[in-house]
């Protein structure tokens, strides 16, 4: 009998390492895939060296004041910023000052707009975010997919199932990223912050 719970014991352990194991393949190559997906959306960045710095630079500023006690109760609050344009993502209740928020990053030296998209209702679960995340991913995945947008500079953050797309593109791209995004199944809604070249 006991020879049988043992080997019982045994066989459930071992069970259970294979799906660890299994699990942790599993994360290892979606890990792989997702950074794969993030380096090739990156090397199709246009900006100059200096103005990435200095996107870096207001972006660590940036996070500060967002931060700090008078905004960081009320609000749960994401900013990207590409070439100086800042954009506001995520929820607030209805005492959060967002106009006092939009006026601080406007008096960052460099900051050429702030375009405020933080939403008055109840801030995002943890597995609402992890759905942007996939979101992002999966959107960056199909831009890559597509031939018209080899050379453009493309930069996707998810809110709340809401796409954001910004970046340096044609018209001609940036049409073909948004009709993309539109598409994707789990996306709401596509918010276009283009800046066109010729």
């Amino acid at each position: 009998m006991s020879l049988l719970i043992r080997t019982s014991s045994q066989h459930m352990a071992n069970n259970n390492f294979r799906r660890q194991l299994m699990t942790q393949r599993i994360l290892l190559v979606m890990s792989i895939f997702m950074l794969s997906a993030c380096s090739l959306i990156d090397k199709q960045d246009t900006r100059t060296a200096k103005r990435e710095w200095m996107d870096t630079q207001h972006s660590m500023e940036i996070a500060g004041i967002i931060n700090k006690a008078t905004f960081k109760n009320d609000a749960r609050v994401n900013a990207a910023i590409y070439n100086g344009k800042v954009l506001l993502v995520g929820q607030a209740s209805k005492t959060f000052s967002k106009q006092s928020l939009v006026d601080k990053i406007r008096g960052i030296k460099g900051v050429v707009i702030v375009y405020d998209q933080i939403r008055i209702k109840q801030p995002l679960s943890l597995a609402g975010v992890s759905e942007d995340t996939w979101l992002t991913t999966k959107v960056k995945l199909a831009l890559i997919g597509s031939k018209k947008l080899k050379e453009a500079s493309v930069k996707v953050i998810t809110e709340d199932s809401e796409v954001f797309l910004l970046g340096y593109v044609t018209l001609e791209q940036g049409n073909e990223a948004t009709e993309i995004t539109r598409n994707l199944s789990g996306v709401k809604q596509v918010i276009k912050g283009f800046h066109y070249v010729e």
